[in-house]
């Protein structure tokens, strides 16, 4: 062979390398092009979480409690409150992970297993999110499902299940400043449900982990619709779409004139079914909430730096039948 065709062979060789190397590339985008842009610095470095049931539903931190109500503080669930840092959620080993950063700051392509024990609710450089575990009963049948978020009846107050950036009064400017800078369309909560028997233990039914994204709309940069979150299991989205329930955005703006305790607010609505399980009377499920920031989301970037996060849970109630908890697929 010639060297002039061996030349034409290496050329064609190389040619063929850079088309690999450049669907390589574009292909890890897809996967993690959200993390390109993080460094470890964007948190939620304060929240306030509440859980609410409604009629027919009972609600406790432990399975065996004296003391069953309707509410309860998210911080009266983990051992301590403790700043977000982004992670993502993968379905496929059911857990945590966390991007690992090269010396030079920038993204690997490794990502670290988190644990509950060793990442959630910690206070340190260790703590990444938050989880708290309460149990909930009925004394009827009934289907257990996410409330609708609403405004009172004059408007100025929100209750049912939405998050928004936590509202800071500013006395320089007379108006409030939206303590969430962003972080709270890029903020996840997920339930965990598992049944268990009149001894607390799990009855050996497969827990089902739902994913419930609020202002799944909008976005930093101002555009709206809704961006699938893609997974680092490879799927298109964290979990599988019966397993997700999104929402549109919650917002508020000021009333008229501007009050320092009064904002006016538009509540987002479901886009998918927002029910959870079912109970038969007596029967107890146990509940463990995790709250993160989704480094996976598009809308997880350098610009949140510190934000302020208000979410609201609350669980309403239908008649159900006797057939007990929802089959768990």
């Amino acid at each position: 062979m010639g060297k002039k065709q061996r030349t034409k062979k290496q050329k064609i060789r190389l040619i063929v390398y850079i088309w690999v190397l450049i669907v390589l590339l574009s292909l890890l985008t897809v996967a993690s092009y959200s993390w390109f842009s993080l460094s470890k610095t964007p948190r939620v470095s304060d929240m306030n979480m509440y859980v609410n049931a409604g009629t027919g539903l009972q609600i406790a931190l432990e399975w065996d409690s004296d003391d069953w109500g309707q509410r309860l503080d998210f911080v009266d669930m983990s051992d301590e409150t403790a700043p977000l840092r982004p992670v993502t959620w993968s379905e496929q080993d059911q857990r945590f992970y966390a991007a690992v950063y090269g010396i030079d700051g920038r993204l690997t392509d490794r990502w670290d297993p988190l644990s509950d024990e060793i990442n959630a609710n910690k206070d340190s450089v260790f703590g990444y999110y938050c989880k708290g575990t309460f149990y909930a009963r009925s004394d009827q049948p009934v289907s257990v499902s996410l409330a609708q978020a609403a405004v009172s009846a004059d408007g100025h107050d929100g209750h049912g299940t939405y998050l928004i950036g936590t509202p800071l009064w500013n006395g320089e400017t007379i108006t409030h400043d939206n303590g969430g800078v962003g972080a709270e369309s890029a903020m996840r909560i997920g339930i965990r449900i598992t049944p268990i028997d009149e001894f607390g233990n799990p009855t050996g039914e497969t827990p089902v982990f739902y994913i419930y994204e609020p202002n799944a709309d909008s976005h930093m940069d101002g555009s709206v619709g809704y961006v699938s979150t893609p997974s680092i299991d490879g799927a298109e989205s964290l979990v599988s779409e019966d397993k997700l329930i999104t929402q549109s955005t919650t917002f508020w703006t000021e009333a008229y004139p501007v009050e320092r305790d009064v904002l006016v607010y538009e509540m987002g609505k479901f886009d998918s079914d927002p029910e959870l399980f079912s109970l038969k009377a007596g029967e107890i499920v146990k509940l463990e909430l995790y709250v993160w920031l989704e480094g996976q989301d598009v809308d997880c970037t350098n610009q949140i730096k510190e934000a302020q996060i208000f979410a609201n849970i609350q669980f309403e109630t239908a008649p159900g039948d006797q057939s007990g908890l929802k089959p768990i697929e």
